[in-house]
């Protein structure tokens, strides 16, 4: 059952070259957003885990370092709870981007809702990002590999137009994150 479930992360060429998506489906996008939600209470919990050990590695993550920050696990949950739109929102708009930038290069062979597929399975990918200083880089690679496999299979179209895609959807990424975080 688990070898199942991580069929399309070990092998998103073959696990999305077999699905034809023509509609949106919403259990995709929910899933996304409960993963996306529960990112922060499994670095604290990894911390917290790792923390009995003695080990400072995951210091930065412990619930120590949360009531240090005065936020409370019932107020990183109440944080989480408001940020659910913003979640939705922002999956949708970067499927909406991506799809964008494959019609621009002329890679779009199939339909929106198979893209937003693309988009919500990279989700959990993000999960890497729990563990402190090489994490996140980890992640937003893994994510880019899985999302440029995962297009190229779906839309059935060269790496030639699908790599560039992924590298200027990270690069504007990038750029708004600056924008808005500094």
């Amino acid at each position: 059952m688990i070898v199942k479930l991580l069929d399309v992360y070990v092998r998103p060429t073959h696990f999305f070259a077999t699905r034809k998506i023509k509609r949106l489906r919403y259990r995709g996008l929910f899933l996304a957003v409960l993963v996306l939600m529960s990112i922060p209470f499994v670095r604290i919990g990894l911390g917290n885990l790792v923390g009995l050990f003695g080990d400072g590695y995951f210091a930065p993550y412990s619930i120590v370092f949360a009531f240090s920050l005065w936020q409370t696990p019932m107020a990183i949950m109440w944080q989480q709870v408001m940020l659910v739109p913003f979640y939705a929102l922002g999956l949708v708009f970067s499927a909406a981007f991506l799809h964008f930038l494959l019609w621009m290069a002329r890679g779009k062979n199939a339909s929106y809702a198979a893209t937003m597929m693309c988009v919500c399975y990279a989700v959990p990918c993000l999960y890497l990002s729990v563990f402190p200083y090489s994490g996140t880089i980890t992640a937003v690679i893994y994510t880019s590999i899985f999302l440029a496999y995962s297009l190229k299979a779906v839309h059935q179209t060269k790496w030639s137009r699908v790599l560039p895609v992924i590298a200027l959807n990270f690069s504007v990424l990038f750029v708004v994150c600056r924008l808005l975080f500094s």
